[in-house]
């Protein structure tokens, strides 16, 4: 082909200067070697002048034939070792990648041993797993794994990482395929020809433990304190005694107070004791004779409301308590206890009958107070009944004609005088005895009939935990071992802790949830500032209903705000105990709309990235909805209940899974 009609067809024609002199056989021929690059490709053509007609034509053709064969052995060959050379880098280098992945995400393993020895051991067990071309390669863990820190340049948007073996969060993974490596250099299988019988290769990888931005998202509704209520000890696993030990001591008052103290429980016969010698007592620290051997007062105490009384088991029994004073309305009332303590403290016999009898328990008086409410708090202790009545108890103590009541038997409001305080911000005496322990629809009544009309420091705290439960109404909540609230900032306290063991640059921030949802504490790198928080608040603290939604809600608005990294993680740890029944339009009790409302926002954390992890406590627990948020997040479901102390240490082991779970990331 003339070389015009190469240029015009894209190829490109190499002609030597001269003829090339070639021999076949007897006869010499002037042949023409014509060289045809296209495409990348060679052709070689010969042209020859010879005189021999048919016999010479078929003599170029096999050497054509010859020559073009050996040109193609030769780029068969070519193309067979560089296969070769591209298949071992490919496998060379997911070998790599897979080790590193593995060995980065050992180090954030605290409990299983050291972390750089479990990543060591990750990286050869993963490099031996992956074959390259075949063959199964081996690691010097001592040059071939290199621990280290990386730490997002903010210039480059890179990874720079800087070699050390302190608190490393990445390992960088080299897998050679070297003549002085275990594994050998790479064999060639055509190029020996040449005299090129291996060639060597080496990938490597680094992969970090990614920061991650945690969005803690707590349930604070009132059921938070439900193992703690009354309603609950036929499972035995009410600790109400220790909520109540936890109060201070002096948000009580010790006895009746103005000097007189009531006598103790017991044999109505035996003499009462003198002021400060009875259990419960001022004088002798309030020892608690239904607690054996207590020792010190163990909480607050308040008029005849000083006794315990019996543990709160399986056996309990609210009817044979001692430390439950019986006082029922419409009835007059014959227990000889309460007629004693009302007889030492020094009311008349006439003040004792009107107060025993039940005459009055159905009128209100000017201040809108029942009789029975008021004849109540006197046989507590917790007030004064100025009655009016001659040489009555008003006079014994001074008080002012003007000031004592009208002398009937009719126990007023006005004609009372409050001997100790109402212990917390919201409620009343009148309310606890009135609304709740004389109410038969309460929880603690609908689980034994009972507890009605018993008071006793059982019933008072049961009532703070019932009706009382926000921060507003009864801040010493707060401190107190409420559970499952108690076990929910146990695990949230362990995570914190947990993650700051780390080291890994990770952040939380604490989002929280009652009937409204409220973003608490910023993502911050001090960890402490989110279990503290938690830590001073209370089931209930706000409001009590279950907005589930309106916490993903916040957490979503924290995990997308400029606060959060672009280069971390995105978790959510959402903590519940009950069913969500808020919807987006904040109505409560709105079961469907609730559920609906979380799984809308389950979804569009899901889009944007970010993983859930969802934590149930205890059987009331939606645990089928909380699985299906997990499952839209691209997270998991831990559920945890039994008794306080198993799901105690069901959150623990829980939170140590989640304080784990780290996202890994190949950054070179």
């Amino acid at each position: 082909m003339p070389a015009a009609s190469a240029r015009l067809t894209g190829m490109r024609v190499m002609e030597p200067p001269a003829d090339v002199p070639i021999s076949f056989g007897m006869r010499r021929h002037s042949c023409r070697v014509i060289l045809f690059v296209f495409g990348g490709k060679v052709t070689m053509i010969l042209q020859t002048r010879t005189r021999g007609g048919a016999r010479k034509k078929r003599a170029v053709v096999a050497v054509q034939v010859a020559v073009l064969l050996i040109v193609l052995i030769g780029f068969a060959a070519l193309t067979v070792d560089v296969g070769a050379m591209y298949n071992t880098r490919a496998d060379l280098q997911r070998t790599a990648d897979s080790a590193a992945l593995a060995a980065a995400a050992m180090l954030a393993n605290a409990d299983g041993g050291n972390p750089l020895d479990l990543a060591r051991t990750a990286a050869v067990s993963y490099t031996g797993r992956n074959a390259v071309f075949g063959r199964e390669m081996t690691l010097d863990t001592g040059t071939d794994v290199i621990f280290g820190r990386a730490t997002l340049n903010a210039e480059t948007g890179q990874f720079d990482f800087v070699p050390t073996t302190v608190a490393p969060d990445a390992v960088r993974v080299a897998v050679r395929h070297t003549r002085r490596s275990v594994n050998g250099s790479v064999p060639l299988y055509f190029a020996s020809i040449f005299g090129i019988g291996s060639t060597e290769m080496t990938a490597e990888a680094t992969a970090v433990l990614q920061p991650r931005d945690i969005a803690v998202v707590a349930d604070l509704s009132a059921s938070h304190n439900d193992d703690s209520e009354l309603f609950g000890y036929r499972n035995g696993d009410v600790n109400l005694l220790d909520v109540w030990a936890a109060v201070p001591v002096e948000r009580g008052v010790n006895g009746v107070g103005d000097g007189v103290n009531p006598p103790p429980p017991g044999d109505p016969l035996n003499p009462a004791p003198a002021p400060g010698r009875g259990p419960g007592f001022p004088g002798d620290g309030g020892r608690d004779p239904g607690t054996a051997d207590t020792g010190g007062q163990r909480g607050p105490t308040f008029g005849r409301l000083y006794w315990w009384g019996d543990s709160l088991d399986d056996t309990y029994d609210p009817a044979t308590d001692p430390g439950m004073i019986h006082l029922p309305q419409n009835q007059d009332w014959s227990d000889e206890d309460i007629r004693v303590s009302l007889r030492y403290i020094g009311y008349t016999p006439d003040e004792v009958a009107a107060l025993m009898s039940d005459s009055f328990d159905g009128s209100q008086d000017s201040t809108g107070e029942y009789g029975y409410t008021n004849r109540v708090a006197v046989a507590l202790g917790l007030a004064r009944w100025d009655s009016g009545l001659p040489r009555g108890l008003w006079q014994q103590v001074g008080v002012d004609p003007t000031d004592a009541g009208n002398g009937n038997n009719w126990v007023g409001g006005g004609e009372l005088t409050w001997l100790v305080d109402w212990p917390f911000n919201g409620g009343s005496w009148s309310d606890y005895i009135y609304n709740h322990v004389r109410r038969e629809n309460t929880r603690s009544v609908r689980s034994n009939p009972d507890f009605r009309y018993k008071f006793g420091l059982k019933t008072l705290y049961n009532y703070a935990l019932d009706r009382r439960s926000s921060h507003a109404d009864a801040p010493d909540l707060a401190n107190t071992p409420h559970q499952p609230m108690q076990a929910v900032k146990d695990a949230v306290s362990f995570l914190a802790r947990y993650v700051e063991a780390l080291d890994t640059d990770d952040l939380m921030s604490l989002e929280i949830y009652g009937t409204v949802a409220r973003h608490e504490v910023d993502l911050t790198p001090e960890h402490v500032q989110v279990w503290s928080r938690l830590e001073h608040m209370q089931a209930g603290h706000y409001d009590s209903w279950t907005n589930m939604g309106g916490g993903l809600e916040r957490a979503i608005e924290e995990l997308t705000s400029p606060r959060a990294r672009s280069a971390s993680g995105k978790m959510i740890i959402l903590l519940t105990d009950g069913i969500a029944n808020v919807d987006a339009n904040g109505q409560t009790g709105n079961f469907p709309g609730g559920a609906a409302y979380a799984l809308e926002q389950a979804q569009r954390a899901s889009d944007l990235g970010l993983r859930i992890f969802a934590v149930s406590v205890g059987f009331g627990a939606d645990q089928s909805l909380m699985s299906q948020i997990a499952d839209i997040g691209r997270g998991e479901h831990f559920h945890a209940e039994g008794s306080i102390e198993e799901y105690s240490a069901q959150l623990a082991e829980i939170f140590r899974r989640l304080g784990g779970t780290r996202p890994v990331e190949l950054i070179q």
